[in-house]
């Protein structure tokens, strides 16, 4: 049995994978209070791993925590931590300096080119809202970074004084109250942020969707998207097995 770990901007999400199982898929985030302790009696349930992978794009004090936890309940289990490369697993980066794509956005990427044939469009509506385009024979061609929903929505209110934080389900409309015209708002920038590139690229075969926010925001598209929650696991699950 493998353990796959996705340590993102705010969440982290762990899988179980076994040969002939699919992928299940747990979930915590990580700046609440009394997480590691929680992770602890989680996984102290579990078979022992044969092998941990581990995607992190989180602050190094988060990644070493969880770390140093996996390695006190397994201490002989080895632990992988790629890293995006040049080329592999049939992708090839388009940064000139390949280590420093984003290992969440690499990973989206061998999975995109291995499970979807033809070329993508891989959009993470996470912390962060990634776009990148990969055509049919595996080349990368770059991407693009924009803030994402929550990010867009605090970052408001931290520069504008008399507004609160609350939350409310957006919709793509006008609003009668402050708090929903600022949800509306963003999830109307978000949105058009993706149709805006999109409209751009040359037409691709699949527009992927992933990431936290993946489901509201493919509500509110005027594309034809598919979501796949699980890419980022997938490329992990692709590393594991060394396919080709």
């Amino acid at each position: 049995m493998n353990l796959l770990i996705d340590i993102g901007n705010s969440r982290l999400k762990w899988a179980n994978e076994q040969a002939g199982c699919g992928l299940s898929v747990t979930v915590v985030d990580y700046r609440q209070t009394g997480y590691l302790a929680d992770l602890r009696e989680i996984w102290r349930s579990l078979t022992v791993p044969e092998h941990l992978l581990v995607a992190s794009v989180a602050e190094s004090a988060v990644t070493a925590e969880v770390l140093d936890l996996a390695n006190s309940l397994w201490p002989h289990t080895p632990t992988e931590l790629p890293l995006a490369a040049a080329q592999a697993f049939g992708v090839t980066n388009a940064y000139q300096n390949p280590e420093k794509l984003g290992i969440d956005r690499w990973l989206a990427l061998l999975a995109a080119h291995h499970y979807y044939p033809g070329s993508c469009c891989i959009v993470d509506c996470g912390t962060a809202l990634t776009i990148d385009l990969i055509n049919a024979d595996g080349l990368h061609l770059g991407g693009l970074i924009c803030p994402g929903l929550m990010v867009m929505k605090k970052a408001l209110l931290a520069n504008t004084a008399a507004l609160e934080f609350e939350r409310v389900a957006p919709q793509l409309m006008l609003a009668d109250t402050t708090a929903a015209a600022i949800d509306n708002g963003v999830l109307a920038a978000g949105a058009g942020c993706i149709e805006a590139i999109v409209s751009r690229l040359e037409p691709t075969d699949h527009i992927l969707l992933c990431g936290g926010d993946a489901s509201l925001l493919a509500g509110q598209l005027n594309l034809n998207v598919q979501i796949d929650a699980d890419l980022v696991f997938k490329g992990l699950s692709i590393v594991a097995a060394g396919k080709a």
